[in-house]
């Protein structure tokens, strides 16, 4: 049997099951996120505030999210439920 101090210093404990998450739902949900940050940044600029950095990040994020749910939408490897 097993002690208390053992017990509270090394418990032992199940990782309960990994959920099923549909990957490029939410890079995309993200990238339509960074465009409209960019849209954002974008309009600040055109009316003349010093926004070019902003409008520089949300591009990168936005050509990033692309390329990832691209590459979400071709790697996905859920497998469908069985009944």
């Amino acid at each position: 049997m097993r002690s208390i101090f053992d017990t509270l210093l090394h418990p032992r404990r199940t990782p309960p099951p990994p959920l099923e998450v549909d990957l490029a739902h939410v890079m995309g949900v993200g990238t339509a996120l960074w465009v409209l940050g960019l849209v954002a940044s974008a309009v600040g600029w055109l009316v003349g505030r010093d926004t070019s950095l902003a409008v520089a990040i949300c591009a990168a994020g936005a050509v990033i999210g692309v390329g990832a749910t691209t590459w979400a939408l071709r790697h996905d490897v859920r497998v469908p439920p069985t009944d």
